[in-house]
């Protein structure tokens, strides 16, 4: 038969199992605000890129060339790289052969759109610019066939004459 524990034993396990309690759901509260901090980026982010689909869908090259992704991660992303130090900050990166430039960073939407629409013009005209660009075009000059059957002719002519050569020297040596 177990024996009833004593009060202060009784006590102390209903405060560890009280603070046990506490923690835990301090701990699940610590975990549900994070997860509302995510998903309040994500849903910036999701605001951002609805109000940049109809700039890029207005225009056939800009669907070519831009794709607008929403990216779910620790931050989450868009197409351009949107992660600041801030959650309610918005920066736009671009990266260059030289290294990553930020090209604006700001807390409003309105003001980062507009730049963004800017900076998906000035890529498009640097974009036709470069595709209109003449280029040179190497011209690979065929062989005839008289060519490529002489050729084959020589190359077999100094093959037989080195085999002919190869057997008298060996000839030489034996004998």
């Amino acid at each position: 038969m177990p024996q009833p524990m004593s009060s202060p034993e009784a006590s102390a396990s209903r405060d560890l199992d009280q603070a046990l309690r506490q923690a835990r759901l301090r701990e699940a509260a610590h975990f549900e605000a994070a997860l509302d901090i995510r998903d309040a980026e994500t849903l910036r982010l999701q605001v951002l890129k609805d109000e940049l689909a109809p700039i890029v869908a207005s225009r056939r090259e800009a669907e070519d060339f831009f794709e607008l992704a929403l990216v779910p991660g620790d931050p989450p992303r868009l197409w351009l790289d949107f992660m600041a130090p801030d959650p309610r900050t918005f920066r736009l990166i671009e990266d260059t052969h030289a290294g990553r430039e930020t090209l604006l960073e700001t807390q409003d939407r309105a003001l980062m759109v507009e730049r963004i629409r800017q900076h998906m013009a000035h890529r498009l005209i640097a974009r036709s610019r470069w595709m209109a660009k003449p280029r040179k075009v190497l011209r690979l000059s065929g062989y005839s066939a008289g060519a490529l059957i002489l050729s084959w002719l020589s190359g077999f002519t100094l093959g037989v004459l080195a085999l002919l050569i190869a057997g008298i020297l060996l000839s030489r040596l034996r004998g």
